[in-house]
């Protein structure tokens, strides 16, 4: 499924940067020309947070497949094939059938104006036809969001964090306040770091006349069951309870015994009895992945883009951390290579360059850093 031959990995290729220069009004001015021509989902799920979004997503995508409901999931970013990001009825949207929700979109000139990631939501929105539920994740922030643009009947809000503070603001109000613009009538908040987000939703539910169930804390015995079943860390434990917080709403409780394991990829996944990887990219990652490997000393595999900070997410695995070696990524946002060893030297870290030749059986590795570097690491192990 590698779609090289295919018009709209040209097109896309063409639009450069997943997310274009900020322009709030152009994904909604692009969808009010195309709704005429689309017939959307009865039932779109939101998903708005920092982190979570993707793992909270297909939970409740698994949970919807296994009660036989047909559905869209879409997420982002994807690690090597753009198909990634559309999950159909439990399989991975065809190359044909991509091509040809592209080629629906290609005759409106005004699809043109669209970025990558505006044109991947509207991929979804028609992909999403025939379907009883769109299971929809917002890219970046909320209020402002492409995936903003629809009609949604309920939105779910997943930890919400500092990450893209040089678009969505400096503080956590700042940050929580555009991702919960975005709220719809019926909405559910995982647990939250910062209580302020809290006191945020409520503020903003009774602003908008929302019924808000607040996420407890503690995972149901049947979530704990399920994580036991398929090695899920808390984490992901807490982001199962929350989608069957809302598949309850939904009358849709699945049945945890013959629903399908997680099924996306760089999650907290072991490629090998001693190798994790994680996409996650920033300090409240860092800080669940902390507490994975509690008290285990581990090598990380790690680079990370250079608007991140570098310091917070490295002070918080220092812990655990007994030497980074950085994995050499091609991409024109990754932090300059000096930068990261000066933050690697002011605490003290060992490093090296990463070679994937050199890994050894008794230790432990963490892949981490970003989408990016999983795939990277991936590449250079053969494992495409």
């Amino acid at each position: 499924m590698n779609g090289s031959h295919l018009k709209i990995f040209d097109f896309l290729h063409a639009k450069g940067a997943e997310y274009a220069p900020f322009q709030p009004q152009r994904s909604r001015d692009i969808y009010a020309k195309l709704s005429p021509h689309l017939k959307l989902p009865p039932r779109i799920i939101h998903l708005v947070g920092t982190n979570a979004k993707g793992s909270t997503g297909r939970f409740i995508a698994l949970g919807l497949h296994e009660r036989a409901k047909t559905l869209l999931h879409f997420s982002s970013p994807h690690i090597f094939h753009f198909n990634e990001r559309f999950w159909k009825n439990a399989q991975l949207i065809s190359d044909s059938s991509l091509e040809e929700a592209h080629a629906f979109l290609q005759k409106f000139d005004f699809m043109q104006e669209a970025s990558y990631f505006e044109y991947a939501t509207f991929l979804a929105l028609v992909l999403a036809q025939d379907v009883e539920y769109l299971v929809l994740e917002a890219g970046l922030g909320g209020e402002f969001d492409s995936t903003s643009c629809v009609r949604r009947d309920i939105s779910v809000f997943t930890p919400i964090d500092f990450d893209h503070q040089e678009i969505l603001g400096s503080s956590i109000e700042e940050i929580a306040l555009t991702k919960l613009r975005s709220m719809t009538r019926v909405a559910f908040i995982a647990p939250q770091h910062f209580e302020s987000v809290n006191k945020l939703a409520r503020s903003m539910a009774a602003s908008f006349n929302t019924e808000l169930f607040e996420i407890a804390p503690t995972p149901s015995d049947e979530a704990y069951e399920y994580a036991k079943r398929h090695n899920l860390p808390a984490f992901l434990t807490r982001n199962l309870h929350s989608a069957l917080e809302v598949l309850r709403f939904l009358d849709l409780t699945p049945d945890l015994k013959a629903m399908k394991e997680l099924d996306l990829k760089g999650r907290c996944e072991k490629f090998a009895p001693n190798i994790t990887l994680d996409v996650g990219h920033n300090q409240a990652a860092a800080r669940e992945l902390l507490k994975v490997f509690d008290e285990k000393k581990i090598i990380l595999v790690y680079n990370t883009y250079r608007q991140k900070d570098v310091h917070a997410i490295i002070n918080t695995l220092r812990p655990i951390i007994k030497k980074v070696a950085i994995i050499e990524v091609l991409d024109d946002r990754i932090l300059e290579m000096y930068k990261l060893k000066s933050v690697l030297e002011s605490f003290g870290i060992e490093f090296e360059d990463f070679q994937a030749q050199k890994l050894q059986a008794q230790e432990q590795y963490l892949v981490f850093g970003s989408f990016s570097v999983v795939r990277q690491f991936l590449e250079e192990m053969g494992a495409r």
